[in-house]
């Protein structure tokens, strides 16, 4: 299989594509992907804010860094969770598993220029479309966990909520330090 075989794989059946993928070595087409992501999304962002060519140059910039150190950080804590709830899988297989179930988000940048010029309709059925495939993406690394770490949906699934509950208690620090660091410069 190659990577246009692997994509459609995942999109319409990815179950027996996760199989396969947690057999093998795709990181180079998982990078691919996230690389692909980086510059729907800069694109997506460069038309909604209506930026030049340099800026949507500094969106890509700042999409990619900012989408390969997700994924870096995201696999590397959920492979650790997995280990830890008995997974056997490897770091490298995580984050392929978790680059190619990002694969719907590819949807995002087309749903957003087809529903632009709609008004508050658009700007619903943009939103619903979001969470219909945002639900898509959690399945599908719910799944890739699953056949990377070779255990069961529940271990998986426990998996992913610990990385949801550690990006959670992340936002809420940051928000907890600013307030303080605010209310800190404001009382000197």
């Amino acid at each position: 299989m190659n990577i246009l075989d692997n994509i459609y794989g995942i999109l319409f059946k990815p179950n027996e594509t996760f199989s396969y993928l947690s057999d093998k070595r795709f990181f180079s087409g998982s990078f691919l992907i996230i690389l692909l992501l980086a510059v729907l999304n800069a694109l997506k962002n460069s038309v909604a804010f209506d930026a030049g060519n340099v800026s949507t140059w500094i969106l890509f910039l700042m999409n990619t860094i900012l989408y390969i150190f997700l994924w870096v950080i995201s696999g590397v804590f959920v492979s650790f969770t997995a280990d830890l709830l008995g997974g056997s899988g490897k770091i490298t297989d995580t984050m392929t598993g978790f680059a190619y179930s990002t694969l719907p988000l590819i949807f995002i940048p087309p749903l957003f220029m087809l529903t632009v010029s709609m008004g508050d309709f658009g700007n619903n059925l943009y939103s619903l479309g979001k969470v219909v495939i945002f639900l898509w993406v959690l399945t599908l690394a719910v799944l890739s966990l699953k056949h990377s770490h070779k255990f069961h949906t529940t271990q998986a699934i426990l998996s992913m909520v610990s990385l949801l509950f550690v990006m959670i208690l992340f936002v809420v620090g940051i928000t907890t330090l600013s307030v303080l660091g605010t209310i800190l410069a404001i009382s000197l």
